[in-house]
């Protein structure tokens, strides 16, 4: 299933990042000041948006499976930030984005990516346009109905 830990572990594999330059997205997220003597400098954000089924679940044994759209954002800052958002528009030709994506039994959605700039304003310290692009992806979550409690008890 694709969700925020396996989206890091795929963003990792296909830009082959160190994890400083990769980090959640929150409403406190630290724009990073650009440093011009780091030679990548790019810094990675990514959030899930949101999680929506679009098909019935279907049982299987005593597991039920829910297909659903997983929404996610990705946010580019640094000197490479508009060629790395230019490429995600390309990510379904890609044979590693698209093996990255297998592994935890996801599919991008093609028709649903959108690049945008904002300008982002870092405590005055920093003046920088972010790239952002949001998109989407087709994944599966698998639920074991065992009848147990669903916060396990000490």
């Amino acid at each position: 299933m694709l969700d925020s830990k396996s989206l890091r572990d795929i963003l990792k594999e296909i830009y082959g990042v160190k994890d400083k330059y990769l980090v959640p997205i929150s409403t406190n997220w630290f724009i990073p000041t650009i440093d011009p003597e780091d030679k990548i400098g790019t810094w990675i954000g990514y959030r899930i948006l949101s999680k929506k089924p679009y098909l019935r679940a279907y049982q299987i044994g005593l597991c039920y499976s829910v297909p659903l759209k997983v929404n996610f954002r990705l946010s580019f800052v640094g000197p490479q930030a508009e060629e790395l958002a230019d490429q995600t528009m390309i990510w379904e030709n890609r044979t590693d984005v698209i093996k990255a994506f297998e592994k935890v039994q996801a599919q991008i959605n093609y028709t649903d990516r959108t690049s945008f700039t904002y300008p982002v304003r870092n405590g005055g310290f920093n003046d920088s346009l972010s790239w952002i692009v949001d998109m989407s992806a087709q994944t599966t979550c698998d639920i074991d109905t065992k009848q147990k409690p669903w916060i396990p008890r000490s």
